[in-house]
Formats: structure tokens, C-alpha cells, sequence
């Protein structure tokens, strides 16, 4: 009985080495994130529509929950503006390099790259045309 729990034992260290492999000193690509991201929203969506599916099931529909549209929206990127977020906005370009908002005049938003190698300000609109695209990615302090 023993050799079988260290036969046992041994393969599932033998499995989870080769799982470990798999992240140990690699990071995941841009596009393994994304497509990450891309089954959360997913995922979000679809409670949505069950949710809405559900309200709307029987002959006598309930109305759809309020927090439905309000949850799309957010998946889809589309939220007001809080003038009271302070924050700084970190994007990222159509390459793959980070950017961080330093200010905003005359309305213009200007960032600079996260790795800065020397002082560079340009504009949201600037980079978005030069990079292919740039997406916020979060927000800092």
C-alpha cells in the first residue's frame, strides 16, 4: 500500500512540475491577457443576458433588474467620467509600451512613456496616430 501512495505521490509532484513550468520565468503576452480579459467580459455579458433572459421567461415578464445595463455598459468601457477621479490614467500603445498621463491643458490629455528614456510629452492623440491605437489600461496615483 505504501509503494501505491508513492506512486501516487509522485505523480501528481510529476504534474504539477509540468504545470509549474508552464509560468515560472515567463510572462504572459499581451495577447495572453487580452484573451483573458476577453473571456472575463464575456463571462459578464453572459450573466446579463440570463439575467435578462430570466426576467422576460414567463407569460407575465418581469421588468429586466436595473444593474443589467448598468453592468453591460461597463463591460463595454462605456461609464461616465467622475470629475472627482484624480487619478493618473496608464495606457498602452498598438507596440506594447506604457504610457502614464502627466496632465491635461486646454483640455488636451499629455502623457509620457513609463520607461522614460529622457523627458518626452506628447499628446493622447498623438501617440494613439503614431502607435496603431493606445488603450487605457488602468489608473494610478
Amino acid at each position: 500500500m505504501a509503494e501505491t501512495t508513492d506512486s501516487t505521490a509522485q505523480a501528481r509532484v510529476a504534474e504539477l512540475e509540468t504545470e509549474l513550468a508552464k509560468y515560472v520565468g515567463k510572462e504572459p503576452t499581451i495577447a495572453d491577457e487580452m484573451a483573458y480579459l476577453h473571456r472575463c467580459l464575456n463571462a459578464v455579458r453572459e450573466v446579463c443576458d440570463q439575467a435578462e433572459k430570466q426576467a422576460t421567461r414567463s407569460e407575465n415578464p418581469l421588468p429586466v433588474p436595473e444593474w443589467v445595463a448598468v453592468v453591460r455598459e461597463a463591460a463595454d468601457g462605456v461609464r461616465p467620467e467622475n470629475p472627482d477621479d484624480n487619478r493618473r490614467r496608464i495606457y498602452i500603445d498598438g507596440e506594447g509600451n506604457g504610457w502614464i498621463s502627466v496632465c491635461v491643458e486646454d483640455g488636451v490629455e499629455h502623457v509620457v512613456p513609463v520607461q522614460a528614456a529622457a523627458w518626452v510629452e506628447e499628446s493622447v492623440e498623438e501617440i494613439a496616430a503614431d502607435k496603431g491605437g493606445l488603450h487605457e489600461i488602468g489608473r494610478c496615483w
